[in-house]
């Protein structure tokens, strides 16, 4: 999808997906809202006969499509790509694994000065994005903001609406992010499945290139952000609120590292230790992470991952199916950001004890996986047109740097994402 210079200011490329057609939607509902109404934009991807298909879809549910522009689109196609990204103010990217289809979309926008967010939340290509490509959308005056879906905005939000009710910069926020599945998908039949499978494939690439990731990493950044006690460190597993939580699989916790690294580099401001844990029905414990820790090693094998790809259903229980969850499923599946930060005094030798100041947040929403993921990445896009004078000129930015003095907030609140203060 695209937001164009001269004819469209948003294209949404590789639109005629599964997440890209939730996109098309939260889209053509937005500018319907007096505020948004002049906003005009385009649907971009390969396959001009999908998106002859998208348009009728959108023209039955009675949404006027001569106004829509529409661009045929090959990431492998040099030509057709600079063509996409140099028509639009700023690029949003559906497409995915991304780390086979991001970099060239991310270099395309910087040589055509093109603004871009995506949703990806493939940690390792995010992170090969910002080594490879911050310094020239920096020099270039072009915001390339990876991860503005489900990952990482919930997360970059709720960490911005809890420093600014705390009044003050926490030392510590701890992040617990939970699911509430509905029943039906217990057993995952038809399309009671939680998961599109391309969402799946990202993953297989996320294990596979993970140990690189992990190598990179500490030769990026080679000294810790912020010095941990040890008594605030977590085992593995560990009881909170009477739940069992673990760490949280996404890359929220290392993008909010990032953009903390950014800000206390830039800023001079005090960078805060996030970590973030997340809990299942304790069931899903046994489904989930001693698969996931054979996968891990098997996609090492490129046999193997390419048999995770082509049977999803298959390696997953049918949690996860080419057909996608059904929109009641969706619906009914929640998830909850309690988030708790902390600061204690610059001359405590004993973090066990009480912090001088504690406060709990909370965010909250609906469908996490499609309606949460368009809305988030639409409303990243429309923060970068609008106020653009609030943010750094350029760079590959995490969004809790990205859109730290921004309304991102509040623009969220008006649609369907709700944040609350638990406990002062």
């Amino acid at each position: 999808m695209q937001i164009c210079k001269n004819a469209v200011k948003t294209p949404v490329d590789r639109a005629t997906g599964f997440t890209g057609k939730s996109t098309v939607n939260f889209l053509t509902e937005l500018t319907k809202e007096p505020e948004y109404h002049n906003v005009k934009w385009g649907i971009a991807g390969r396959s001009e006969k999908k998106l002859n298909i998208l348009l009728k879809e959108l023209s039955e549910l009675k949404i006027r499509t001569s106004s829509i522009v529409v661009i045929k689109c090959d990431i492998n196609n040099q030509t057709e790509l600079r063509n996409a990204t140099g028509r639009t103010k700023i690029l949003i990217n559906c497409t995915g694994p991304h780390s086979i289809l991001g970099e060239a979309v991310i270099k395309s926008c910087i040589e055509t000065r093109t603004h871009y967010v995506d949703i990806s939340a493939e940690i390792p290509q995010i992170f090969n994005a910002f080594r490879n490509n911050h310094n020239a959308a920096e020099e270039g005056n072009v915001l390339i903001v990876p991860s503005c879906g489900l990952a990482s905005i919930p997360s970059a939000a709720g960490l911005m609406f809890l420093q600014n009710q705390f009044k003050d910069i926490p030392d510590v926020v701890d992040c617990y992010f939970r699911f509430d599945i509905p029943r039906r998908s217990y057993a995952p039949i038809g399309q009671h499945c939680l998961v599109h499978s391309g969402t799946w494939e990202s993953l297989v690439f996320v294990l596979q290139d993970l140990p690189k990731y992990l190598n990179l990493k500490k030769e990026t950044f080679p000294e810790p952000l912020v010095y941990e006690p040890i008594e605030l460190k977590r085992s593995f597993f560990h009881r909170h609120s009477g739940e069992v939580w673990f760490p949280y699989p996404g890359p929220d916790e290392d993008l909010i590292e990032m953009s903390q690294r950014y800000v206390s580099d830039k800023y001079e401001q005090k960078p805060i230790r996030f970590r973030s844990f997340c809990t299942v029905p304790k069931f899903y414990h046994f489904l989930i992470i001693p698969p996931m820790y054979m996968y891990y090693y098997l996609c090492r094998f490129e046999w193997f991952r390419k048999m995770l790809c082509k049977h999803p259903k298959v390696f997953t229980a049918g949690y996860m199916s080419r057909q996608g969850p059904s929109e009641v499923s969706r619906m009914n599946t929640k998830y909850t950001l309690t988030m708790t930060g902390k600061s204690w005094d610059s001359n405590v030798k004993n973090y066990e004890h009480d912090p001088k100041k504690s406060l709990t947040v909370k965010v909250s929403g609906t469908d996490p996986g499609y309606y949460t993921t368009a809305m988030c990445l639409i409303i990243s896009a429309m923060t970068i047109l609008r106020e653009s004078d609030k943010m750094p000129k350029g760079g590959v930015l995490m969004p809790a740097a990205a859109f730290q003095n921004t309304n991102l907030v509040e623009n969220l609140m008006k649609h369907k994402m709700e944040f609350e203060v638990v406990t002062k």
